[in-house]
């Protein structure tokens, strides 16, 4: 720590990590040290009484000297301590402006001494000017944007040394984003007068050169993953360097899943061209993950799935994914191929082909499907999609099996297209953001009838932290066809279950023919909201309702809505909620159970 000079004016300088204001290091940076050195205490022994700070400070100080320490085994550990707390309250008085304080032990000649801080906090001192080291090294503009941040701490302001050893930070900061890369500080000097009480102060920056950017590279990697890796690339020869465009750069190379360590280096020398080379040097990880999921609810029973990924297939950070599930309705073994980046960044090819079966009190059915679909993000929260999916299912629902069991085969070929936008941060736990979902489907079968059809889906959900530690989390959903009334079963809308309106049974808020067998309804709406509280690091708790009704009719799918309440508990073992909830039908008809009950891994919505 630097001693400051007692003549009228003088010089300090701050080294990089903190700001040296007279006889101080960055109060706020010191103060912090110390305080981890000293152990205070709210139930500690103050190791002295401390007279003469100024009112607003004192709570503080008494504070800053409230250790949590055995007693001094000798006078010289005893002055010693003093002369640490000393140190303190003059850092904690230079934090708030008061920059030529003094604190005064009194003499300690025995270990029973009473220890007695006497504070001289002097006067408050002000900003009398400020300015930067290397206004020479720098093009005009920034210079101007230089001038334009240091106004922010302005003439006659308290010249606090957190104030001003963040304004430090903020310039060095401001380089970097304007293009200079390796920017730092040496420092900050300043020149302080007892007899005014202000300060003039000088940031001395090393702002270096203005880097452009050019070739990336990533040493070690084959042709193919080297090809894969420079698609990823976020700028164009010749463009400033900024930090987003670096940070751009590793959340790409994060989100291929391929590397478990990323380090990424601007050559400080420019090339033969003038630009800067990027170098990535890339750890791989484990290529293969297994997973396994299990959910059960009283409506739709027990269900298993696991899946086998496989990533960078060929060198292209593609991969390919088996999936199967096996639950109480439904069945289903499927493959999926993804092959990111094609033609553009982010741009990606899905090809997906399984089988499934599925067992519900509307229908049954087995089928075969294949789908290709593309789809490109606009920007970090919106990607839209579009693809051809081919459809074979063999069907068995309610009104057949009554009249013999006939079943009804049938080839359909579909085109969906989607738009996906979210903000919000952990899919399986959101604590802030918007989600929104619109999907447009347009298809013919061909089989036992044809008939064609189009199928909207609109679905909306926000999450928004109203406490400490509490969310309230909003849901509604809309769906609706345009076309034909022969639509596939499996294609019609349901509710009723987890998926919709918990505390019914599964599909039973659904349109029923004559002979009260379920039917899939032509519009949907449902609608939740949740309260949830984080109560500890491992438990949770959810109040909820849910609304609504599958009809045939777009004004009844409102009116026939049926509403339930529930209550949740939540489980956090670290990789998202392990989610039971309990609903009641607000809206029992005869046959509902009083209460339904749900478990499941991530939050409902």
């Amino acid at each position: 720590m630097k001693t400051a000079n007692p003549a009228s004016m003088w010089t300090i300088a701050r080294p990089l990590a903190g700001a040296c204001l007279l006889a101080s290091v960055s109060g706020c940076a010191l103060v912090s040290s110390l305080r981890g050195a000293i152990s205070p205490a709210e139930d500690g022994t103050p190791r002295a009484s401390v007279e003469g700070m100024p009112p607003e400070l004192a709570a503080r100080a008494d504070g800053l000297v409230t250790v949590d320490e055995p007693p001094a085994r000798s006078v010289l550990e005893a002055r010693n301590r003093m002369t640490g707390s000393a140190m303190v309250l003059r850092d904690l008085l230079a934090s708030e402006g008061y920059l030529a304080a003094e604190i005064a032990p009194s003499e300690i000649l025995t270990t029973a001494d009473a220890a007695v801080l006497i504070a001289e906090p002097g006067p408050i001192f002000t900003v009398l000017s400020r300015d930067f080291r290397g206004r020479g090294a720098v093009v005009p503009e920034v210079a101007r944007r230089l001038d334009a941040e240091m106004a922010q701490l302005p003439e006659g302001a308290i010249a606090r040394t957190q104030n001003i050893e963040r304004m430090d930070d903020t310039l060095v900061q401001r380089l970097r984003d304007l293009g200079y890369a390796f920017a730092y500080s040496e420092g900050i000097d300043v020149l302080a007068s007892r007899e005014n009480a202000d300060v003039e102060l000088t940031f001395l920056l090393v702002a270096g050169p203005r880097v452009s950017l050019g070739t990336f590279e990533s040493p070690g990697l084959d042709g193919r993953n080297t090809k894969m890796v420079r698609a990823l690339k976020t700028w164009s020869d010749g463009d400033l360097f900024t930090p987003s465009v670096i940070d751009r750069l590793r959340t790409r190379l994060r989100a291929t899943g391929l590397y478990e360590g990323i380090g990424v280096v601007i050559s400080e020398t420019p090339g033969p061209d003038g630009l800067h080379s990027v170098t990535a040097t890339l750890v791989e990880g484990e290529p293969r993950t297994v997973g396994l999921g299990v959910a059960a609810s009283t409506t739709e029973g027990v269900g298993i799935d696991a899946y086998w990924e496989r990533r960078n297939l060929t060198g292209r950070a593609d991969r390919l994914r088996v999936q199967g599930e096996v639950a109480t309705l439904a069945q289903n073994l499927t493959a999926t191929y993804e092959r990111p980046n094609i033609g553009r960044y982010g741009r990606t090819l899905s090809l997906e082909t399984g089988v499934r079966s599925e067992q519900t009190d509307a229908y049954d059915l087995d089928g075969a499907r294949i789908i290709a679909s593309l789809a490109q993000p606009f920007s970090r929260e919106l990607t839209v999609s579009v693809g051809a999916a081919l459809d074979a299912t063999r069907t068995v629902d309610q009104r057949v099996r009554i009249i013999g069991g006939i079943t009804r085969d049938q080839v359909t070929l579909s085109f969906p297209v989607s738009a996906t936008y979210s903000d919000v941060g952990d899919p399986l736990d959101p604590q802030s953001g918007f989600r929104f979902y619109a999907s447009s489907e347009t298809g013919v079968s061909v089989g036992d009838e044809t008939p064609a059809y189009t199928r909207l889906q609109l679905s909306a959900a926000t999450y928004k932290a109203v406490a400490k530690d509490l969310v309230a989390a909003f849901r509604a959903e809309y769906g609706a066809f345009v076309g034909s009334g022969a639509v596939p079963p499996d294609r019609l809308f349901f509710a009723g279950g987890g998926g919709t309106v918990r505390g019914y049974e599964y599909q039973s808020l659904s349109p029923q023919n004559a002979f009260g067998d379920l039917e899939g309804g032509r519009n949907l709406f449902a609608a939740s909201a949740e309260l949830r509280w984080r109560a500890s690091e491992r438990f949770g708790y959810a109040l909820f309702t849910d609304l609504g009704a599958a009809s045939d009719d777009a004004g009844a799918v409102f009116s026939d809505a049926a509403a339930s309440l529930g209550f949740g508990l939540r489980y956090y073992p670290g990789f998202g909620p392990i989610r039971l909830d309990i609903a009641a039908p607000l809206d029992s008809r005869e046959g509902d159970a009083p209460v339904q009950l749900y478990i499941s891994i991530g939050q409902a919505f």
